[in-house]
């Protein structure tokens, strides 16, 4: 296999949960990041940004996780984070976050600038639990963010409703081999994908309990 058709970034997701964030940049990029920031459980979000908008201000002031410093990025910001996003055009402070990060061990995402990146942002679509992250390495992100907007227009509501349904099953019932099944079985119904399109609520709660009503004992 060459070398060439290897992909040089595998896609995770990244638990938030206890941790802490820094964005560096507040103008309507970072203020983009920090919107979508606020919508993840993080323990802490530190913004440091010298040209922030309003609505990054406003966004600072309303949300209790966030610290917010308009002020020039320092080393002693990226002390104690889990993972840093820059959001601006200077390719400098790209390369001053990477020198700062990497022997720490943080990952960092700088924007459009693939040799300081450790990570990639990609471009979210964001329906209840469901998450699609659609990415090209860094090297299309352009593209990326055109598919996001096509798969928007094509993904209702109802995949929403239907993710937080199988969602609530799988709670209710405990782990095993059985509940595995299950709902593989539930998600790979001929009759969901028209459930979904409809956002037939009630249709989509009976094919799961009965579903749930075949499981052995």
């Amino acid at each position: 296999m060459s070398t060439l058709s290897r992909h040089k970034a595998f896609p995770l997701s990244f638990v938030t949960t206890g941790k802490h964030l820094l964005l560096v940049g507040g103008d309507t990029l970072g203020e983009s990041r920090l919107a979508t920031a606020l919508l993840f459980d993080w323990a802490r979000i530190t913004v440091v940004a010298t040209n922030p908008t309003q609505a990054t201000r406003e966004m600072a002031q309303t949300d209790e996780r966030v610290v917010f410093y308009e002020r020039e990025t320092q080393e002693s910001d990226v002390a104690d984070v889990d993972l840093v996003i820059e959001s601006t055009m200077d390719e400098a402070l790209g390369q001053t976050l990477a020198a700062w990060c990497r022997p720490r061990r943080i990952p960092l995402n700088a924007m459009d600038k693939l040799e300081s990146c450790d990570v990639y942002y990609p471009a979210l679509i964001m329906r209840g639990p469901l998450i699609l992250a659609i990415a090209s390495g860094g090297e299309a992100p352009a593209l990326s963010a055109t598919l996001r907007r096509l798969l928007e227009q094509r993904l209702g509501p109802g995949w929403c409703n239907a993710a937080l349904l199988i969602a609530e099953a799988r709670s209710a019932l405990p782990p095993s081999g059985a509940r595995m099944t299950m709902l593989k079985e539930i998600a790979g119904d001929e009759r969901l994908p028209a459930l979904i399109a409809e956002n037939d609520i009630e249709g989509m709660r009976n094919l799961i309990k009965d579903a749930i009503s075949r499981m052995p004992d």
